[in-house]
């Protein structure tokens, strides 16, 4: 009867542990988070995880939390809700030039507008990864719905924050928008 019972235990351990978290390509991603918004804090929740890779080299895994869970990336991209992504590097082949490089290029690609009214803000925001993100690091982007500004962190510290609501659609356009970084990553985001 013991032996029944640790059993049990065991298996209902596992269960809760792994309720609480999923693993991509070796990094464990939380099913839910809470994060800064404002004066409190939000809860948010998985909506999608996935690989970053380039010509079969695995970069990057990459969450995206949400309020509540949605496959419509338009919806996502034009509400003005609190929203998060984790970027956990995996290749040593991600640099600190590589980084600034691929967000600037990503953002530009994004950006329905004149790139004028917000280059300002991305000069900012592309300065935030100075720091060097190493192989096994993350970087964290939360936009606040109710500061309307988006905060990167690195490895859990705090570097900077970019206001605006349309730089909030720009930022996360890098991997939603219909001509995205990655097809595939973007479906799996999308939680498809």
């Amino acid at each position: 009867m013991k032996k029944i019972l640790i059993v049990l235990l065991v298996l209902v351990f596992n269960f809760s542990h792994s309720q609480d978290e999923r693993e991509f390509d070796g990094v464990k991603i939380k099913t839910s988070i809470r994060v800064q918004d404002g004066d409190s804090k939000t809860k948010l929740y998985l909506n999608g995880a996935g690989i970053r890779e380039k010509m079969w080299i695995n970069l990057y895994v990459q969450a995206l939390y949400l309020t509540e869970s949605s496959d419509d990336a338009q919806k996502i991209l034009a509400s003005d809700e609190t929203i998060a992504t984790r970027l956990h590097v995996t290749s040593s082949l991600v640099t600190k030039k590589k980084l600034i490089q691929a967000m600037e290029d990503g953002i530009e690609k994004s950006y329905k507008g004149d790139m004028v009214l917000i280059r300002e803000r991305l000069d900012t925001f592309l300065s935030f990864f100075e720091v060097t993100v190493a192989k096994d690091g993350y970087v964290d982007m939360v936009y606040s719905a109710k500061t309307e500004k988006t905060a990167v962190y690195v490895n859990n510290k705090f570097v900077g924050e970019v206001p605006g609501k349309d730089f909030r659609t720009a930022l996360f356009g890098i991997w939603l928008e219909d001509k995205c970084v990655d097809k595939t990553l973007r479906k799996r985001l999308l939680g498809m």
